[in-house]
């Protein structure tokens, strides 16, 4: 290492191998010094725009195309600051929040997403595309790496999100550093590779991706388009780092330029773990699976078969998280995992449960967020999920309470197998087959719903919040019963409410309203015309009174939030069942009656107006859980 900050890395190979291609893009191939070139004019331009203190601050990064992510990245350490990612695909209230939490003072963005970031606060806003020239024109400070003072903020690190809101955490180049001597105690990256790195710029896994790369003198490719087997061919990749995901859908056929495959993000099952070690023909190659949380810069913990003590009985059934990184310390404090970060200090909590036989390696258990309380009882749905894997008609599977919403029970959301017959998710007596003995039998989930593919966050972590509610006709329960017997039985009893109450409407209207509905005296057509009004109104007292019966549980369906929806039912109810008794009391009523008239309006417009706007609001609410709703 020639300093105490981590672009220092970088810089030294730009003065070394300045020919050499530090990035590859889906259409160019940059060299180290043109890379280190355009990161020192942005941090320039930075210096002199951004209104910034000497060093010290954080600078937000949201631009769409990961190359210019990384030179904004160079740039913002080149310029003393530490900086931190944004998805620019994010809502702009998550930017906003975010923006807040990392306390940014400047923000690199572009035009197309500016909007969304500007929170109407102080904070300076550069784009790459609407300020390229004046970018272009700024000259780089010459300083002498020496007379920089080593260490102090390098980035604000944001968690994935999948427990809950996502979170920043503060890391300084001395943890960057011990990160890197870390990794490369293990990748062994060096100037010849070619490191292919999937995850999006705005997740741990891409700053421990370009550090590894371009601190080591290797060539980091980057791509806006899913990457293919054939991409990783043809640009010799020899070093790819990607989720578990990603790697079941490119590794399907060998790929005999790659030496290491490194899959982080999520738990990646040894039966996994071995298929794509055979893929990789080369003499050898490995395959790691890495852990590690954005507390510890990503650095925590890395596994391959060879550090089993012996073969594994069901490896489709395990997820190995294996040994610390150099540096590191992984250990299990009550079956929890905790990190130490790579340059040392206090361990770290995660969320991770874990166990580890003898002096084997540590053995992923599942999420502590993910488990559920059913009847009161702790259900763990990662043992469950496991027992499914092996499953022949099952890809995916994640099962998950209802949230509350509907009861307590239990759902499988199930990513049929290709091999499934027609993609159809498996009968509810397979499924329960496959769990006999293996679970406790309350532990079998009571519905199972199919999806295309699981919901996933801007780390392709799995998002359990996502997930849709199971459309009861389209689930299947676990007992073996599609459960259309149970919607027949609530739609009989809406039914027959329903019924009832139009009826007695139609007969009371007279009784309540007398000469309300007398039309004796309007002469023909107009008469029919107001007879189909009336009629109108009692079949929508009925359906109000009906929907009253069933429509909450319909609702709920396609919403996160149980009293909102339990507001927009009530309101359509309103706006149903009041149509009858304010009509008929209007018609009863002088025009020039204006106390009446008024009173009228207030006990039956304005709620109108009222429940409306509820329901339109819930509408507006629902739709990203509408959107997912299983075909």
């Amino acid at each position: 290492m020639t300093g105490g900050s981590i672009h220092q890395l970088f810089e030294e190979w730009a003065r070394r191998t300045p020919d050499h291609f530090a990035v590859i893009t889906d259409s160019d191939r940059i060299d180290y010094a043109q890379l280190d070139a355009e990161a020192g004019q942005l941090a320039a331009y930075l210096a002199a725009h951004a209104g910034l203190p000497a060093s010290g601050s954080t600078v937000a990064i949201c631009t769409r195309r990961p190359y210019e992510v990384l030179v904004s990245i160079l740039a913002v350490l080149k310029s003393g600051h530490a900086y931190a990612v944004l998805n620019p695909s994010a809502p702009a209230q998550e930017q906003h929040r975010l923006l807040g939490l990392t306390r940014a003072k400047a923000v690199i963005t572009d035009a197309s997403v500016l909007p969304r970031v500007d929170d109407d606060w102080d904070r300076k806003a550069i784009c790459l595309d609407t300020d390229a020239t004046a970018i272009a024109h700024a000259v780089p400070a010459l300083q002498d790496p020496a007379d920089r003072a080593p260490g102090g903020p390098a980035a604000v690190l944001l968690t994935a999100g999948t427990t809950g809101r996502r979170t920043a955490v503060p890391t300084g180049h001395d943890r960057l550093l011990a990160a890197y001597a870390a990794w490369s105690g293990v990748h062994g990256v060096s100037p010849e590779d070619r490191v292919l790195v999937t995850a999006p710029p705005a997740t741990t896994e891409f700053t421990g991706g370009w550090i590894r790369a371009l601190c080591s003198g290797a060539t980091l490719v980057l791509s806006e388009r899913p990457i293919t087997a054939e991409r990783i061919t043809m640009e010799r990749v020899t070093v790819a780092e990607m989720s578990p995901a990603t790697a079941a859908q490119v590794l399907d056929t060998e790929l005999p330029s790659l030496r290491l495959l490194a899959v982080a993000g999520g738990p990646l099952r040894l039966d996994e773990q071995l298929r794509l070690q055979a893929l990789l023909p080369a003499a050898g190659a490995r395959v790691l699976s890495v852990y590690g949380t954005a507390e510890v810069a990503g650095c925590g913990t890395w596994f391959e078969p060879e550090q089993l003590p012996g073969p594994v009985a069901n490896p489709e059934r395990a997820a190995f998280l294996g040994l610390p990184f150099p540096g590191c310390a992984a250990e299990l404090r009550k079956g929890r995992i905790w990190l130490t970060p790579p340059e040392g200090g206090d361990a770290v909590p995660t969320e991770d449960a874990g166990r580890r036989q003898g002096e084997g390696p540590i053995e992923f258990r599942g999420r502590t967020a993910d488990q559920v309380t059913i009847d009161g009882r702790t259900v763990d749905t990662y043992r469950v999920e496991t027992a499914l894997a092996g499953h022949p008609h099952i890809q995916d599977v994640v099962i998950t309470g209802d949230r509350g919403r509907t009861g307590s029970r239990l759902i499988a959301f199930v990513v049929p197998s290709p091999r499934a017959p027609f993609g159809a998710a498996p009968e509810a007596a397979s499924l329960r087959a496959g769990l006999t003995g293996l679970v406790p039998a309350g532990d079998v989930p009571e519905m199972v719903v199919r999806l295309r593919k699981l919901p996933t966050n801007a780390a392709g972590k799995v998002n359990r919040e996502k997930l849709p509610l199971p459309p009861v006709p389209g689930a299947v329960r676990a007992s073996g019963k599609s459960g259309t017997g149970e919607d027949m039985a609530e739609g009989a009893i809406a039914a027959l409410v329903g019924v009832t109450a139009g009826f007695l409407a139609a007969v009371l209207t007279g009784v309540i309203f007398p000469g309300a509905t007398d039309v004796s005296g309007v002469p023909a057509p107009w008469n029919a015309l107001f007879m189909l009004l009336y009629l109108a109104e009692w079949l929508a007292f009925a359906v109000g009174m009906g929907f009253l019966v069933v429509g909450r549980r319909v609702m709920l369906r396609r919403s996160e939030s149980r009293g909102l929806t339990a507001a927009a039912h009530l309101a359509i109810v309103y706006l149903l069942v009041s149509w009858w008794p304010q009509d008929n009391l209007y018609r009863l009523t002088a025009k020039t009656d204006w106390p009446r008239q008024a009173a009228l309006v207030w006990a039956f417009n304005v709620p109108l107006m009222i429940a409306a706007f509820i329901v339109m609001v819930w509408v507006v609410a629902s739709l990203p859980a509408v959107k997912k709703q299983v075909k």
